[in-house]
């Protein structure tokens, strides 16, 4: 044990002393203020960040809609004006700026069906919205006093009821749901801070084997610790640091929400408690020590960095699937397909963690997914001792993973029967 202890000492001062690993702990606590208050500062701007207004004809309309529709457009900070212009001068003024878009109303709005809305922009959501609310609101509105509708019971009629989410809990209690932005939000924050370091502290331990695997250097320190030894302690001095590094992003980053965001007016919800926290250090240690293994016996069989790329890649797909997923786990967190990831122990770190973000899993799922993951981690380990053992000595070609583990199984007989 004195022997790995000094290597897991070695190992961290390696890492905690890197420029890489001491710009990556500055860069953290930017990177979660910057998830979470750009969408905030952005939603709170309504997408007028240049405080311009977004100008747009109405061809056909009369004065009546138009004071109808502009009060709720211009909280929205759009402006609408009546013109009666052909559609070729109003397509060259879209073309020039001079309007946001143009719209062509009939010359009965109450009994039309669809309207074209023409602008160099197609993906401004919310002058599109906005204006298909406004309109839609005004045109139903005049449907029902045509059929004869009270004018005094229009509005009340128009008000729409505001739905009010609680989620029901297994013990039979209700809570209040926060908003799916701010689920989005924590869960691909969170999820981007597992992948990140399961990708780069994964690489950084299989790179270090390869490098010493080149330069000889591991041939030294095999001949006087086990490679299983050496595998641990290359893993635990690397997690202690990655934990070290995560405590930094957390502390700083919840200070800086705290302060930045009132500072801005702005109130952003992280939908974190005590065990959900403790969860994702669960997983992340579940994780790191799975895909730390994975790496360091990739870095072993490797000949040079290019063969480790390659090597490498597959094992990558695995985070980058529940990363491209995360909306849908989000939604969906009890269909077959994502509880099935969230148990499969490659997958589990980042789906089963966002399941729990959700409240959709059950207490026998995580413990189900914390033991097949703990099993995997144990054979992985094993294998990767074995493979570590063996081809870091095997230089001069590419290798093969049957090759390899058919000379570890000769080699480990070989001292046993000494």
């Amino acid at each position: 044990m004195s022997k790995v202890s000094r290597i897991i000492r070695m190992e961290f001062r390696l890492t905690v002393a890197n420029r890489i690993f001491i710009v990556l702990t500055l860069l953290g606590p930017l990177l979660i203020a910057a998830v979470t208050i750009l969408p905030s500062l952005l939603s709170k701007a309504s997408g007028a960040a240049d405080g311009r207004v977004a100008r747009i004809a109405l061809v056909g309309a009369d004065s009546a809609f138009i004071r109808a529709i502009s009060p709720s457009l211009e909280q929205a900070n759009i402006e609408v004006n009546a013109v009666e212009d052909s559609t070729t001068s109003l397509d060259a003024k879209v073309r020039s700026g001079a309007l946001a878009g143009y719209l062509v109303l009939p010359a009965d709005v109450n009994d039309v069906g669809d309207l074209e809305y023409v602008s160099k922009n197609a993906t401004d959501f919310r002058v599109i919205g906005a204006l298909q609310a406004s309109i839609s609101r005004v045109i139903v509105a005049g449907k029902l006093l045509k059929a004869g509708v009270s004018a005094s019971l229009v509005p009340s009629l128009m008000r729409s009821p505001r739905l009010r989410v609680r989620q029901l809990t297994r013990n039979g209690e209700t809570k209040a749901t926060s908003d799916f932005v701010t689920v989005l939000t924590t869960g691909l924050m969170f999820a981007m801070l597992l992948y990140v370091t399961l990708v780069l502290y994964g690489q950084v331990i299989g790179r270090s084997v390869l490098t010493e695997k080149t330069n000889k250097t591991i041939e030294i320190m095999l001949s006087s610790v086990r490679a299983t030894d050496l595998l641990f302690g290359k893993i635990l001095g690397k997690a202690f640091a990655s934990l070290l590094q995560y405590g930094i992003w957390i502390v700083v980053g919840v200070v800086i929400l705290k302060v930045i965001g009132p500072g801005l007016g702005i109130s952003i919800g992280i939908g974190l408690t005590l065990s959900t926290l403790a969860y994702l250090v669960v997983f992340f240690i579940l994780g790191f020590f799975l895909y730390c293994s994975l790496y360091a016996a990739l870095g072993a069989m490797s000949e040079d960095e290019h063969h480790f790329g390659q090597l490498a890649l597959p094992v990558v797909i695995f985070l980058i699937v529940p990363v491209m997923m995360i909306s849908q786990i989000i939604v969906t967190p009890r269909a077959p397909l994502i509880v099935a990831l969230s148990l499969f122990p490659l997958t589990a770190p980042i789906v089963m963690f966002l399941r729990i973000l959700v409240d959709a899993a059950d207490p026998w799922e995580i413990l189900i997914s914390i033991g097949l993951t703990i099993a995997t981690i144990a054979a992985v380990i094993r294998v990767s001792a074995r493979i570590f053992q063996v081809g870091v000595l095997m230089t001069g070609k590419r290798l093969k993973l049957a090759e390899v583990l058919r000379r570890s199984g000769s080699h480990a007989g070989t001292v046993r029967s000494r």
